[in-house]
């Protein structure tokens, strides 16, 4: 299948289909090309061979890491679909600084392909440099990448659009974009998805407390509350493991994931409810986790990244003030930094096991 026959600029030079291909070829096998410039073309070639769907693999955030064939059509239509919404057109800019091995840098290169934009490339760190003389008309980036700039530069010039997905976007990181003058949308979608499928629009007119899914996707709810997904372009129905609640036809609010309920007591708790408002209220950088208890089943346990400023009896009445009593964390530890995954999201597994050992 030829998915893509028209041209393509990569940071200014533009390129048609044999030129293309030519390029990536060649850098793949240049001592000059950095090796995540390098998977950029890997990419490139396969999205310019004759097959009808590309392999992707899902994030594994709570589980293994699963096999995808997510159909080239389905992505290309994806694609389209975020262009006109973001009134994208050809010679606008985009940048690239997320890794391609996921499907949001993938689908990055896509809608430069479709959209014929402009992709300027830059390597895929957790502070990417964004330092670039021409403005960006669109951009992706998961939540520590957009923390880390905000530190480092207070803005986030020259960006005029920026969708940040992959993790969840913490109280305390949504106040700092209030006021920056980049327009900001979170995103709901995952790999099976072909990204995303819902946005929120952070700041600016029109701010939104809840996500409004995209023209031609449809949503339900199954018996556990968990999200049920179909898309004019997708393969048959996905069903997640987000908790969700409906707000209107199209539109919920994200609570949290299914997989990491607390059952304490035969009490449900949602981590990351518990989470942003203890982050909201205090500006702690924590996480809730639950671990066995021959009581309880599991007992909900505050963590906090690198011992703060107040002392644990200060903490312990600043968190007892926001829940009820049957929901309050039993104890409290520390780390000195949370351990995340490839695409910066929490490690949930791995943070549970770095506190048990120092049990």
């Amino acid at each position: 299948m030829k998915t893509w026959q028209k041209g393509l600029t990569i940071n200014d030079q533009t390129f048609n289909f044999k030129e293309l291909l030519a390029f990536s070829s060649d850098n793949i096998v240049s001592a000059n090309t950095p090796p995540w410039e390098k998977e950029i073309y890997r990419f490139m070639i396969t999205w310019l061979s004759d097959s009808d769907y590309i392999v992707q693999f899902s994030s594994g955030t709570t589980g293994k890491s699963k096999e995808i064939r997510l159909p080239k059509q389905s992505m290309m239509i994806s694609a389209r679909n975020t262009c006109r919404y973001f009134s994208l057109h050809k010679d606008n800019t985009a940048l690239l600084c997320m890794p391609v091995d996921y499907i949001a840098g993938r689908m990055m290169i896509v809608r430069s392909l479709v959209g014929e934009l402009n992709l300027y490339l830059t390597e895929p760190t957790s502070t990417p440099d964004i330092s670039s003389s021409q403005p960006i008309d669109f951009c992706a980036m998961v939540p520590l990448q957009v923390i880390n700039l905000l530190n480092f530069r207070t803005d986030l010039n020259p960006i005029k659009n920026l969708i940040i997905g992959g993790a969840e976007i913490s109280t305390a990181l949504e106040k700092l974009l209030l006021d920056i003058p980049t327009t900001v949308y979170a995103t709901y979608g995952m790999a099976e998805t072909c990204s995303h499928v819902a946005f929120r629009k952070f700041n600016g007119p029109g701010r939104q407390k809840t996500y409004h899914a995209l023209s031609g996707v449809t949503l339900a709810q199954d018996e556990r509350g968990c999200l049920l997904l179909t898309a004019t372009y997708l393969p048959g129905q996905i069903v997640t493991n987000d908790l969700v609640e409906f707000t209107g036809p199209g539109s919920f609010i994200w609570l949290g994931r299914y997989d990491n309920l607390i059952n304490s007591g035969g009490i449900k708790i949602v981590p990351e409810e518990m989470e942003a408002l203890i982050i909201e209220k205090t500006g702690l950088i924590c996480a809730i986790i639950g671990l066995p208890d021959d009581r309880l089943g599991q007992r909900p346990v505050l963590v906090l990244e690198k011992k703060p400023e107040l002392s644990e009896i200060t903490i312990k009445r600043l968190v007892e003030k926001l829940f009820p009593h049957n929901k309050q964390p039993k104890e409290i530890a520390w780390v000195e930094e949370m351990p995340r995954n490839d695409s910066y999201k929490l490690d949930r597994r791995k943070l549970t096991e770095m506190v048990l050992k120092y049990q």
